[in-house]
């Protein structure tokens, strides 16, 4: 609680809360009262007057407390014969009476002169530096002080002087700081509610506050006449200052920084002048207010428009974290900095500097700990990580922007090393002054002797704009990602239900082929057949269907149309008339994947129904290019089957054919279960066709007219070397190999047996396994090459993207691939 004593250039009365009777009084206020003693409970009407009385009750009510300012009353004349002017204001319930000589009338309006010329001469200053110093100018010309300081406060609470005018006598203090502890909390209170603070003469001898016994201290926080402190005075003596004057500063509510000055002889200020004061600092306060919105303004619009180039580009993107990724240099125009690091989706993005690539798990666990889901900054990342003194000279500094709504994602801004040196008031290692608000003065303090500090190991501190910029950035980039997360959990759920349909359509498609393989196992012997050659046609049939079956299963790249129908229907033709008439044509993987699965399930239905399943029977497969509307069309059209009868059971097919064609292909399909046979008509929109690439002579090693006259050339004695783990695979390989007669199989199921197999016997051709569970094989190709030894990949991926770029020219067999399909590559390259 400060001092119950005022400064002796005036008087106090201290009046209940009615304005009625004086309850307290300073000790000099009767001899300005012409009255040889108070008493608490006297009317105040009896001591200044009636008229003094009805003219401070009219400013109080009319005035009250608004903006903390009290309410004044001018040239008041009391009993005695002294004119004085008044300032009233509240306190704990009690209302005070601070009585001051009137000194001049101001009848030439000189004071208010004096105000309208240094407030016009600061409104149209927009740059900070030329304010502060025509301000500290203005306030020392007008109220006639030796020295005039700007102070401004830190955002770590910390102040430093960014603008002084003084005499010539006198030392500079201009860029000093000082610490917190100079400045505590009671006191910041303090200074932001009573906005100006002046003592007229440290020297002068306080006057106490008389009050009747029992009464609590009053509360003179807020009257203008309140002594300093002792140690504020102490302070100000050993500076050689004999007065003083501080006008705070305030920005939104906030102790920005004060205007101080100092005088080294008395020097009161009277009623007016301090009114020039308080009302200067006050529109200093609103310029500031708006250099700092306008500046923070400005920077909002850039990162807006950041935010919004940003936001554009990222629309279309399915990949947002590589978008992220690729963009990182563009999104650090948010704030000034060094360098990044993104990590998103589980990896690490850099640019520019950045601390040591295995410092930054450490980096991460930091912003798990402090950041979470807000933004995190420090300028001194060696307080919380000692080994990053080690590289202060690329990160010194970071803040942690979240980018997800949960903790995991992080962009990291980084700032390097700026080494510099403080000016300080006095030693700030110095413990303070037991923590009294009472001895405690804003200011260089302590003894008067300049004390430097070179801080190093730390980045330039991470303003409010900065935080705002950041926050701007983050709220976007949480959209984004979140916008993206939703996606993520939209394609998965759209992928199960994928795998569900796909799971059905194979266990559909699975129970389809073993019909077929039934219905093909049940066809008669024919009379001139013997079993051996029923067995062989049987055998061949069922490996045409396989081949068409695995013609589906590779459609990523896409295929001809003419391969597509010749591997579907290629079990039939022995039996039954089909004919493929139409262009050369490749179709995309899409168009490909669907028309297998829809001329596999027609060809279904008619081994089952129609014209396939009758020796007679017939199947003519058309199609052709229609210009006028863009679209090809493939006709397929039965005869010579039994009669079509109607089902009332749709099936997966027929909802396949008429519903799932067009959804996925955007086509059109027509049925006509007409009396001779079935005929459909498929529309393919043009976009699913590109030119065919020119038949090669190997397009026939999958055709199974030509494995029968393979099969008898002539019989070779290879070593082969199979590196296969799954069994099932394996074997029936060794199988097909060996019922060739090309060679005899080695099988092995590990790179490490691979080439112990090797290194025991040089074999004439291997075939590898890309991905063997867990290891890849491209070591024992890499042992096979070295030797000269020819080997072929097998996988199931649909590129090259598991094999080195030094091995793309090796042959590659698809997977799941025909076990004869191998044998054959086999035969071509040993022989």
């Amino acid at each position: 609680m400060p001092n119950s004593a005022i400064q002796p250039h005036g008087w106090l009365l201290v009046c209940d809360a009615h304005l009625s009777h004086v309850m307290r009084w300073s000790a000099n206020a009767p001899a300005h009262l012409g009255q040889g003693a108070l008493e608490a409970g006297m009317y105040l009407s009896d001591l200044v007057g009636q008229e003094a009385t009805h003219n401070i009750r009219n400013a109080l009510a009319t005035h009250g407390e608004a903006h903390r300012r009290p309410a004044l009353v001018f040239g008041q004349t009391v009993p005695g014969g002294d004119c004085f002017d008044v300032a009233i204001h509240t306190a704990g319930g009690e209302i005070m009476l601070e009585w001051e000589p009137a000194i001049d009338t101001d009848r030439d309006g000189t004071y208010l002169t004096h105000l309208r010329t240094m407030i016009d001469r600061i409104r149209e200053i927009t740059d900070s530096e030329r304010l502060f110093r025509t301000v500290v100018r203005l306030v020392a010309g007008v109220l006639r002080y030796d020295r005039v300081m700007l102070y401004r406060f830190s955002e770590d609470g910390t102040g430093r002087v960014e603008a002084e005018y003084h005499t010539l006598t006198l030392e500079s203090f201009l860029g000093q700081h000082f610490s917190l502890s100079d400045m505590p909390d009671p006191l910041r209170r303090l200074y932001s509610t009573n906005l100006i603070r002046v003592i007229g003469d440290v020297e002068a001898v306080p006057i106490p506050l008389v009050s009747p016994p029992g009464m609590g201290q009053a509360d003179l926080s807020h009257t203008h006449l309140r002594t300093g402190t002792p140690g504020h005075c102490a302070y100000l003596r050993g500076m050689g200052v004999a007065a003083c004057m501080s006008v705070s500063i305030m920005v939104d509510g906030q102790l920005w920084g004060m205007i101080a000055a100092h005088h080294h002889t008395a020097r009161v200020l009277n009623m007016s002048e301090r009114i020039i004061a308080r009302m200067f600092g006050e529109f200093l306060s609103l310029q500031i207010t708006n250099l700092l919105r306008t500046r923070r303004l400005g920077m909002t619009r850039q990162t807006h428009a950041l935010i919004e180039t940003f936001l554009k580009g990222a629309a279309p993107v399915a990949d947002m974290p590589a978008y992220l990724m690729a963009h990182l240099p563009d999104m650090l125009t948010f704030v000034q900095c060094d360098g990044a690091a993104l990590w998103v989706d589980g990896q690490w993005t850099y640019h520019g500097a950045h601390p040591p690539t295995d410092a930054m798990p450490a980096m991460l666990e930091l912003a798990r700990a402090h950041a979470g889901s807000q933004i995190w900054h420090t300028a001194r990342l060696c307080t919380f990580r000692p080994e990053a003194a080690a590289f202060a000279d690329r990160a010194a500094g970071v803040m942690v922007v979240p980018i997800s709504s949960q903790p995991g994602d992080y962009l990291m801004v980084f700032r390097k090393e700026v080494v510099r040196t403080l000016k300080w008031g006095a030693d700030t290692t110095i413990p303070d002054r037991n923590g009294n608000p009472e001895n405690v003065y804003f200011g260089p303090r302590s003894g008067f002797a300049l004390w430097t500090h070179r801080v190093t190991r730390e980045g330039l501190p991470w303003s409010g704009d900065d935080l705002e910029a950041a926050t701007l950035v983050r709220s976007a980039l949480i959209e984004v990602m979140g916008a993206y997360h939703q996606l993520q959990l939209r394609e998965r759920a759209t992928a199960d239900l994928r795998q569900r349909m796909l799971n059905e359509e194979l266990n559909h498609r699975v129970k389809n082929i073993l019909s077929i393989v039934q219905s093909l196992v049940s066809q008669p012997v024919e009379p001139d057949c013997t079993p051996a050659e029923h067995v062989a046609r049987l055998r061949g049939r069922i490996s045409a269907l396989g081949l068409a079956h695995d013609q589906a299963v590779r459609s990523e790249g896409g295929g001809l149309l003419n391969a597509l129908l010749d591997a579907e229907l290629a079990p039939y033709r022995a039996r039954c008339f089909v004919t493929c008439t139409g262009p050369r044509i490749w179709l995309t993987g899409q168009a490909l994947s669907v028309l297998a699965l829809v001329v596999h399930e027609m060809a279904t239905n008619a081994v089952k129904y129609g014209a396939l399943s009758h020796a007679r029977g017939r199947l003519d497969i058309v199609w052709s290019f229609d210009a006028t509307q863009d679209v090809w069309r493939i006709h397929w059209r039965e005869t010579g089957g039994p009669a079509v009868v109607s089902r009332l059971r749709r099936g997966f097919g027929s909802v396949l054919i008429e519903r799932g064609f067009p959804h996925e292909l955007g086509g059109t399909t027509e049925v006509d279960y007409g009396p001779h046979g079935v005929s459909v008509t498929l529309s393919l929109p043009a976009r699913h066709v590109k030119s065919a690439p020119p038949p090669t002579p190997a397009a026939n090693v999958h055709n199974p007219a030509t494995m029968a006259a393979r099969k008898e050339t002539t019989v070779l004695d290879a070593d082969i070397l199979l590196v296969e783990d799954q069994f099932l695979i394996a074997m029936e390989a060794e199988g097909a190999i060996e019922e060739m007669h090309i060679g005899q199989v080695r099988t092995v199921a590990s790179v490490y047996e691979a080439l112990s197999a090797i290194r025991t016997r040089l074999p004439d051709v291997a075939i590898l396994d890309v991905n063997l569970g867990g290891e890849s094989s491209v070591e024992v190709a890499h042992a096979l090459r070295a030797r000269g030894v020819p080997f072929i990949f097998a996988t199931g991926y649909a590129d090259r993207t598991m094999i080195p770029p030094e091995l793309h020219d090796v042959p590659i067999e698809r997977k799941p691939y025909s076990a004869t399909a191998l044998a054959e590559r086999i035969r071509e390259i040993v022989s």
